[in-house]
C-alpha cells in the first residue's frame, strides 16, 4: 500500500478495525477500497507494541488523518482538538504522505519538521528535530473531575527507517510503516480511563460519587495498577523486537522507571542518548493523588505533564547494570 492510498481528512480508527470478509477486504464502508491486504490493519494488530494505545484504537477513540502539507494537517489538528472537547477521541496519529525518497531517519525528520513549520505548529524546525517539545494546549471538561481543565496534549515523530538497524538513528520504538506525528496525553488518556471504570462499576462518573471516598480511592489504585501493568506490557514488546538492546527500551528492576535511548515526549531528536522516565506506578499515583484531593479535600487541580514530563540523561557509560525486563505481575486488573 502506498501513502496515497490512506484517506485525507479525519478517519475514525473505528474503520479501520471492522472484520473483513473472506476476501480480506473491510466489511462496510472500507477507508482503503481495492485493498486485497490492508496494511493500515495489519500494523494496528501486529506492528502497533503500546498497550494503552492499542485500547484506544479498539475503543474507537484514535483520529487518524492523511497529511501532505502544513495546512491539511492544521485542519486536522482543530478537527482533533473538538474531538477532544466532547470526550470523543483520546489521540491523533496522523500519517505523511510525502513523495520525497527517504533514506534515513534525519532526512525523514527534517520533512516532518518542515511540515509542522508550515503548519503553524513551530517556528523553529531545526530546534523541534533537534530536542523540543511540541505541546498543544486543550481545555476539556476533566473525566475524573468534571471541571474545565486544560490538558497538554505532547506530539512525537515515527518514522519508516527507524526500524532499520543500520540507521544511526535506528529507534524501534519509533518506528512505524510510514512517517507520522503521533499526539496523546498519557494524563488525559489515564482520566479516560478511571472514567471508563467507574462508568462500568457505578454507572456514573467518578465526580459524582464524592460520598464514597474510600470506592473512589480503591478505583484509584486499581486504574494505577492497571496503567502500570499496560506498561510494563508494551515496554516488553518494544525490548523484544529490539534488534540492538543499547537501542531497545527496558524496565528497572524495582519496576519504578523504565529507560529508552531517547527522551520521551520531545518530538524529535538527531542522536541517541540514553533517558530514564518514570512508570506509572509513580506518576499515575501522583496523579490520583490530586485528583483525590480535589474532589474530597477542594485543593486545586492544576495538570501538569505526569507521564510525559521527560526523561532525565543518564550519565556517560550507559545504561545500568542489570538491565533485564521483568515479567508481569500476577496482580492485573483486566478492563
Amino acid at each position: 500500500m502506498s501513502l496515497a492510498d490512506i484517506p485525507r481528512g479525519a478517519v475514525s480508527a473505528e474503520a479501520y478495525l471492522r472484520p473483513t470478509d473472506a476476501l480480506g477486504r473491510a466489511a462496510g464502508k472500507c477507508p482503503f477500497p481495492h485493498q486485497r491486504v490492508d496494511a493500515f490493519q495489519s500494523w494496528l494488530e501486529s506492528g502497533l507494541q503500546c498497550a494503552a494505545g492499542k485500547r484506544e484504537f479498539r475503543l474507537g477513540r484514535y483520529h487518524v488523518a492523511r497529511f501532505r502539507t502544513g495546512r491539511e494537517y492544521s485542519n486536522a489538528m482543530a478537527e482533533f482538538r473538538d474531538e477532544v472537547a466532547e470526550h470523543r477521541k483520546t489521540g491523533f496519529l496522523a500519517i505523511f504522505g510525502h513523495d520525497a525518497p527517504c533514506e534515513t531517519v534525519e532526512e525523514e525528520l527534517r520533512l516532518i519538521g518542515a511540515a509542522m513549520r508550515d503548519a503553524g505548529m513551530t517556528d523553529d524546525e531545526a530546534g523541534l528535530i533537534g530536542g523540543k517539545t511540541l505541546a498543544t494546549p486543550i481545555e476539556v471538561a476533566c473525566p475524573v473531575t468534571g471541571k474545565d481543565t486544560t490538558y497538554e496534549f505532547l506530539s512525537v515523530a515515527f518514522c519508516r527507517n527507524a526500524a532499520n538497524p543500520r540507521d544511526p538513528l535506528y529507534d524501534p520504538s519509533l518506528a512505524a510503516p510510514f512517517a507520522a506525528v503521533n499526539t496523546t496525553s498519557d494524563a488525559f488518556a489515564f482520566a479516560r480511563l478511571i472514567h471508563d471504570q467507574a462508568m462500568r462499576i457505578w454507572g456514573r462518573p467518578v465526580y459524582e460519587m464524592t460520598h464514597d471516598r474510600d470506592a473512589v480511592e480503591l478505583l484509584f489504585r486499581r486504574c494505577v495498577t492497571a496503567w502500570q501493568n499496560m506498561s510494563i506490557t508494551t515496554i516488553s514488546n518494544y525490548s523484544r523486537i529490539a534488534l540492538d538492546p543499547a537501542r531497545g527500551v527496558h524496565l528497572s528492576e524495582d519496576r519504578t522507571r523504565w529507560f529508552a535511548a531517547h527522551n520521551d515526549p520531545v518530538f524529535a531528536e538527531l542522536q541517541k542518548c540514553p533517558f530514564q522516565h518514570e512508570m506509572p506506578v509513580t506518576y499515575a499515583a501522583r496523579l490520583t493523588a490530586k485528583w483525590s484531593a480535589n474532589l474530597f479535600d477542594g485543593k486545586p487541580y492544576v495538570p501538569s505533564r505526569d507521564g510525559q514530563s521527560g526523561g532525565v540523561p543518564i550519565a556517560e557509560g550507559g545504561f545500568e547494570d542489570g538491565f533485564e525486563v521483568e515479567g508481569l505481575s500476577g496482580e492485573l486488573f483486566q478492563f
